[in-house]
């Protein structure tokens, strides 16, 4: 049965890859580094504490990654606050599920940036828990974000359905014991998302899924 939907922020709810990119890609260059794509794909769905280890070093950056760390999410936030807007199929997929079962949101972002970026385009409401990677002690893939969602949503994993975009965030919710639908997108083209259950090109593709498998149960 399917009691709740957890939805991954970064490139799912949001087009947040390629302003995560642009703010890495900026700031890196401004520090005399250099990022490669290959560097960008190995940090989607992690949390920032881990992200900024992993550039700084690959980068060659002469800076402590805490205030790398720092500098990246002002950047990223400032470009998200004047250009992010909900991707497409998202405002239908929430319409049709809000008071089916319980929604909530599962980020490798902080708790309270989510919660901004959600205000700002108007969907904070459909939620009922957010966990933000701040908020446990290991990243995507590690199972423990989605485990903390389902602990607060008090709905079991194998009642939870994820929606993700990430091969990290995928594995994350297939070992946390839930149902997990792939997105794509142009940032993760050519990146292996297969222990998802079903691949979609985008989210209006995973609502006409999701009323099939609701009218089935009706």
């Amino acid at each position: 049965m399917i009691r709740a939907v957890i939805f991954d922020m970064d490139g799912v709810i949001i087009d947040s890859e390629k302003l995560y990119r642009r703010a890495c890609t900026e700031l890196v260059s401004e520090l005399g580094g250099k990022i490669s794509d290959e560097l960008f794909e190995k940090q989607m769905g992690l949390k920032m504490s881990q992200t900024q280890r992993v550039i700084v070093q690959t980068a060659g950056l002469d800076m402590e990654p805490e205030e790398f760390g720092r500098r990246y999410m002002k950047r990223y936030l400032e470009l998200a606050r004047e250009t992010v807007v909900p991707n497409i199929g998202l405002i239908e997929l929430l319409d049709f599920l809000y008071g089916k079962v319980e929604l909530a949101i599962a980020s490798s972002t902080e708790k309270s940036a989510v919660e901004e970026l959600m205000k700002k385009i108007n969907v904070l409401e459909y939620f009922s828990v957010i966990v933000g990677g701040d908020e446990v002690r290991e990243s995507k893939p590690s199972p423990m974000i989605y485990q903390r969602a389902s602990r607060l949503l008090g709905i079991a994993p194998e009642d939870c359905i994820v929606i993700e975009d990430s091969p990290n965030g995928i594995r994350s919710g297939f070992m946390a014991g839930m149902e997990v639908l792939g997105v794509r997108h142009e940032e993760n083209i050519d990146l292996d998302l297969s222990l998802s259950k079903h691949v979609f090109d985008n989210l209006n593709g995973v609502r006409e899924y999701l009323e099939k498998r609701f009218d089935s149960l009706i």
